[in-house]
Parts: C-alpha cells; sequence; structure tokens
C-alpha cells in the first residue's frame, strides 16, 4: 500500500512520465486553439458536440477556465487592441508584466460584470455548463490532482503543477506577450501582433498571432509557404472524421497583370484584401523610400529614420506625439516620403470607409491612383497600376 501511495498505479520510467506530461498538456493547448480560440470565439470552425463537449470538459479538468470567461476577454483583446482598455497589451501593462503576470490579468478580466456582459454571446448555456462549470471551476482541477496521485504517486503531484502552469506561461503570458511584442509581421495590421518562431508543437500554432489578428475569423493561420500551423493539421483530422466542419479561410489574394481599367470585381478584390493592399504599399513604396533616403542621410537625420521605421507602418492616431515630432523632422527633409506617407492614409481611409457606396468607391479608388500618378515618383506609379491587377481567389 505504502509503495502505491508513492509510485502510485503506474510505474513509468522518467521517459514516461515526460511522453505523458506533454500529451496532456498538448490537448489543452490544442483544445484551447479549436475550441475556445477558432471555434467559439471566432466562429471560424463549427465543432460537433460530442468534440466540443470533450474539450469543454478537458479544460474544466486541467486549466479550471469557463468558456464565456475565455471568449469574452479574448474578444475584448480584439475589440480594444494596443488601448488601455485591452486586458493584456504589452504596450500598456509592459512586456514583463504580461510575460509573468499574464494568468493575472486575465482573472482580473473575467471578473469584470461588463465585459462578460459586452463580449461573451454566443457561449454554451446548458445544463452542464451552469450547474458544473459555472461555479464549481475548481473542483476539476482538485479531481485531476486526486487522479494524478492515485495514477502516478508522487510524481503524479509534479506532472499536475506543470499541467497547471503550461497555460498560463504558454498562452496566457507567452501569445498575450510575445505575440505582440517579437517575431516578423506579415501584415500591417492595427496593432503590435507578430508572429513567432517555430513553436507550433509547444503552442498550437497560435504563435502566428500577426496572421490571426489580419484575419480574426480565419480557421488556418498559416499564410506563407514556410509557416506551419499544428492547430489546422487537427482541424483536417477532425474534419475527416466529421467532427469539425470549416467555416471560413483568410482571403487568398494575387496580383495578376493589371486591366485597362479598375472594374467592380477587381474594386470587391480590394475591399476584401485592403490589409493586403496597404502591406504591399508599405514594401513597394515607403520601403524603398526610406530606403533610399536612409542611405543618403546622415547624422541626426539617418538616426531619426532608423527609429522611425515602425512609425511610418502605423495608423496616425497610434502614433505618439514624440514619434509625430520625429516625423516632422523627416519630412521637412525628405519630401518625397511625406508625401508616400500621406498617400498611404489616404488610401487607408478610402479601403476602411464605410460610406461609400461601390460605385463612389471605384471612382474614389481612380482618383486616389491619378493623384498618386501626378507626383512623380516611380514606385508609386508602379503601386497604383498595380491595383487593377488585384484578384481574390479560391
Amino acid at each position: 500500500m505504502i509503495d502505491i501511495a508513492i509510485n502510485g498505479l503506474i510505474d513509468f520510467t522518467w521517459v514516461g512520465y515526460l511522453v505523458y506530461t506533454l500529451i496532456v498538456t498538448h490537448i489543452s493547448i490544442v483544445a484551447i486553439t479549436l475550441y475556445l480560440h477558432r471555434g467559439v470565439c471566432h466562429s471560424a470552425i463549427e465543432i460537433k458536440p460530442f468534440l466540443s463537449h470533450f474539450f469543454r470538459f478537458w479544460l474544466w479538468l486541467t486549466t479550471s477556465m469557463r468558456t464565456a470567461d475565455w471568449v469574452a476577454v479574448h474578444r475584448k483583446h480584439h475589440a480594444k487592441c494596443e488601448t488601455i482598455d485591452d486586458p493584456h497589451s504589452p504596450a500598456y501593462y509592459g512586456i514583463d508584466t504580461v510575460l509573468l503576470r499574464g494568468a493575472d490579468l486575465y482573472h482580473e478580466e473575467k471578473n469584470n460584470p461588463e465585459t462578460l456582459g459586452k463580449y461573451s454571446q454566443n457561449c454554451p448555456t446548458d445544463w452542464v455548463e451552469e450547474n458544473i462549470y459555472t461555479g464549481k471551476n475548481n473542483i476539476g482541477i482538485l479531481l485531476l490532482f486526486i487522479f494524478n496521485i492515485i495514477m502516478f504517486g508522487v510524481v503524479g503531484i509534479i506532472i499536475w503543477a506543470v499541467q497547471m502552469a503550461w497555460t498560463p506561461i504558454f498562452a496566457a503570458g507567452g501569445i498575450n506577450g510575445a505575440g505582440h511584442y517579437w517575431g516578423y509581421r506579415n501584415y500591417d495590421t492595427s496593432d503590435d501582433s507578430t508572429n513567432m518562431g517555430p513553436l507550433g508543437l509547444i503552442i498550437g500554432g497560435e504563435e502566428l498571432h500577426n496572421n490571426h489578428h489580419a484575419f480574426p475569423t480565419a480557421a488556418k493561420f498559416s499564410l506563407k509557404p514556410w509557416e506551419f500551423d499544428i492547430g489546422w493539421m487537427y482541424i483536417q483530422i477532425f474534419s475527416l472524421l466529421g467532427q469539425v466542419k470549416v467555416k471560413r479561410l483568410a482571403p487568398k489574394t494575387v496580383v495578376d497583370k493589371p486591366s485597362e481599367v479598375l472594374d467592380p470585381e477587381t474594386g470587391y478584390a480590394l475591399l476584401k484584401s485592403k490589409l493586403t493592399v496597404i502591406t504591399n504599399y508599405t514594401k513597394t513604396v515607403l520601403a524603398p523610400l526610406m530606403k533610399y533616403e536612409s542611405r543618403n542621410a546622415t547624422g541626426e537625420l539617418k538616426r531619426l529614420l532608423n527609429k522611425s521605421k515602425s512609425s511610418l507602418v502605423r495608423e496616425p492616431h497610434r502614433i505618439t506625439n514624440q514619434e509625430n515630432n520625429s516625423l516632422d523632422i523627416i519630412f521637412d527633409k525628405c519630401y518625397e516620403l511625406k508625401i508616400a506617407y500621406d498617400l498611404k492614409n489616404k488610401l487607408f481611409n478610402i479601403l476602411h470607409s464605410r460610406n461609400l457606396q461601390h460605385d463612389k468607391f471605384i471612382d474614389t479608388i481612380n482618383e486616389w491612383c491619378e493623384e498618386a500618378k501626378s507626383v512623380g515618383i516611380e514606385s508609386l506609379v508602379d503601386f497604383s497600376v498595380s491595383l487593377r491587377g488585384y484578384k481574390v481567389v479560391k
């Protein structure tokens, strides 16, 4: 009996314990990314009841998280991203706070009745949710604690501790912190989201955070040939088993040979691909001009140019007074860069306007193209012509 209490019913080697721990923590990550994130929160996939109930039970057992709490906090993050109301933005809390206290920030926000009331629509409200998962959050992790001791003895306590720490460290802290601080960006989104390195096996594809912020309702997070989204792999497997149905994917944009005129079909493609349009503008117009000016600048101007690269990409309302002052100094010396920057903001406003009817939108884009051609900057002329080649393909 004493031996069973110490070693439990199952006596693995250390490799066995490690493999088991990695498997159960990975299931938790899969439940978060498929069920909570892509399923309930963004409606990118539809999960059948059997698998959905399994994910809900597993999360209750291993994280004590309730669906409505997690979904409400995450939806608010998207709605208020990088503002003072964002529940976990490194821009306001600091990277150290979000990395180390990500779970605390989550718990603080989930206890905000206003957040739950506004952002928790379409979450489960069945008997199990109301009578077991709600108000009895800690019973699940207590049952897991007892189960681990019975199965693995003293080692089970260590496994349980790892399970409890896994989500706060890698999800709450890692994704919310590092995913808005370090990494590369495929798209010039209206936030600081980044794609981190090859961490897919650890955090379920959530490391492709910039891609997700670019297309929040897309089921697949990997958008470049070199990117791997293990969550998408599981979606495909569960789809073959009839447990998951994909509802939305990111629009696939191509830029073909420009047509003679900007027709309604092309206008539709520009609206569907507005984030890609602005990102391409940065790469083909702003970046070359910035590189040219930086190469020919010296002293303080060169320093400001190197320091202000991110400011040129951000929307004007997200630029600080100090950054604006730096841009004013730059634009006083770099006239073409100022023109390109102003035209970028003008194009952004056209693409995001909700008041333009489709015919008027086409006319406004054509007017923008004529203005871009008239300033005599070659890259601007090429870009304005390329707008007639945008297409969205399946």
